[in-house]
């Protein structure tokens, strides 16, 4: 997908350890991003994309599948995006969908910090539904509410 702006390629860890390493675009996403996770194990073939602008990545999005049929969704964000916060809503959303469909997943989950009020406005924007509250289930001890859709 290409915008006069912002254009859409296949995601890679390098795109992972570039937006973890830049001023993310929330507090607590700031929080999370210090977790020490690999990006290179986000990458999976068919399964997540990058947005980028001027050649540099500023978010990053896809899924990690569980088991067959059944997906984790992921995003990283840069400062960035609150540049174009309605084109890179927009490009997150028609490709999160696409990638479910695409690759016949019928279920995509995600946990959203309790305290993380976009997050959660952002998951049901998605059309994600909230099936409840994991307590203590971050790394770092966070209440967090798992958010899932079903296509």
């Amino acid at each position: 997908m290409m915008d006069n702006i912002l254009h859409v390629v296949p995601y890679t860890g390098e795109h992972g350890r570039y937006i973890l390493s830049q001023k993310m675009n929330h507090a607590l996403m700031d929080v999370d991003a210090d977790f020490d996770g690999e990006p290179m194990n986000l990458e999976e073939k068919g399964l997540a994309f990058t947005g980028m602008i001027d050649d540099k990545p500023v978010f990053a999005a896809g899924m990690k599948m569980i088991w067959n049929g059944v997906a984790e969704c992921w995003l990283l964000a840069t400062s960035k995006v609150l540049d174009h916060p309605l084109i890179v809503a927009k490009i997150i959303k028609k490709n999160f969908a696409k990638l479910a469909i695409d690759n016949n997943i019928k279920r995509v989950q995600t946990a959203v910090r309790k305290d993380f009020i976009t997050g959660i406005k952002f998951a049901e924007w998605l059309g994600m539904e909230s099936e409840g509250l994991m307590r203590y289930y971050g790394y770092d001890g966070s209440h967090q509410y798992r958010y899932a859709r079903i296509f």
